[in-house]
C-alpha cells in the first residue's frame, strides 16, 4: 500500500475503506450484472430500457453538505441515491492498516 494511500485512510479507516468499497463495486461493474449476481431483477425504466449508473462518487466529491461518508448515485433514469456508511460502533482496540 502507498503510504499516501496510508494517509488517506487515517483517522477513519473504517468509513473511508468501505466507502471507496463501494465506490470500485459500483464503477466497475454494470448494474445489470450486479443484480444477476445477486439473484435480484435487473432495473428498467418506464421505457423499458436498463437502468445504469451514470455517476458515483463519494459525497465530497459530490459535494453532499454531510460530515457522513458515503457514495452519491446518478442512475439514467433520473433517480439519485446516497448510501451512507454510518457508524454504530467504533473497535475497541487500535486500528492498523495492512499492507498488500
Amino acid at each position: 500500500m502507498r503510504d499516501d494511500v496510508d494517509d488517506e485512510f487515517s483517522g477513519y479507516a473504517h468509513e473511508e475503506i468501505l466507502q471507496a468499497l463501494v465506490l470500485q463495486l459500483l464503477t466497475s461493474d454494470e448494474l445489470d450484472r450486479l443484480c444477476d449476481d445477486a439473484g435480484l431483477p435487473q432495473l428498467t425504466a418506464g421505457d423499458g430500457q436498463p437502468v445504469h449508473i451514470i455517476s458515483a462518487r463519494t459525497y465530497r466529491d459530490a459535494q453532499v453538505l454531510t460530515l457522513d461518508r458515503g457514495v452519491w448515485l446518478e442512475l439514467s433514469d433520473g433517480s439519485v441515491f446516497g448510501l451512507t456508511v454510518q457508524v454504530s460502533r467504533r473497535p475497541t482496540t487500535e486500528v492498523t492498516l495492512r499492507r498488500r
